[in-house]
């Protein structure tokens, strides 16, 4: 019955803080590439990634089986301005920015309270809040090395707008295009 193949883009974060269980199901890499271009373009999603340590896996699945899991996080660099760049050792792993520090700075403000222009300072200078806001403007660049991962071609009948549904695993049901489980 469920015999396409497909990618499923998942990003997403475990309930708690946070939800989300997005999913972009497509039939090439270029939908895929464009699809986290997108996704990567929001700071609430860079927020995710840092601070919560969202999922970020390319699912392929051939002929309706899950054959292959990818996690992109090794693949990813973000790059903002007067920051050093942040790269990924795996989910909940950001290499080369503290954002554990970010995170005192808050409990710090909780603290304190009485010298409210050093906390709005500190603010400005929090990049988890700053990517929290969407407020780092033209001053971040993601990158995904795309050449270094090993992506397999589909094989067999691929999904399209037609395909009423596919089966994920969990025994969810996606449409082609996007969906967030969550909202």
């Amino acid at each position: 019955m469920f015999d396409e193949s497909f990618y499923d883009l998942a990003f997403g974060v475990d309930p708690g803080g946070a939800r989300k269980d997005a999913h972009f199901i497509s039939a090439t890499l270029d939908e895929v590439k464009r699809d986290l271009a997108s996704e990567l373009t929001e700071g609430i999603s860079l927020y995710l990634l840092c601070r919560y340590g969202a999922r970020l896996t390319l699912d392929v699945y051939q002929q309706g089986e899950l054959t292959e899991s990818i996690d992109l996080h090794p693949f990813i660099t973000i790059s903002v301005k007067g920051y050093p760049d942040i790269t990924f050792a795996g989910p909940g792993e950001p290499v080369g920015y503290d954002f554990r520090g970010d995170e005192e700075d808050e409990d710090d403000d909780f603290e304190d309270d009485d010298d409210f222009e050093d906390e709005e300072e500190d603010d400005q200078d929090n990049l988890a809040d700053r990517m929290f806001a969407d407020d780092l403007g033209d001053t971040v660049k993601v990158s995904v090395d795309w050449d270094r991962i090993p992506v397999p071609s589909l094989i067999g009948e691929t999904v399209g707008p037609d395909v009423e549904a596919v089966l994920l695993t969990g025994n969810r049901l996606a449409a082609y295009g996007y969906q967030d489980f969550e909202e």
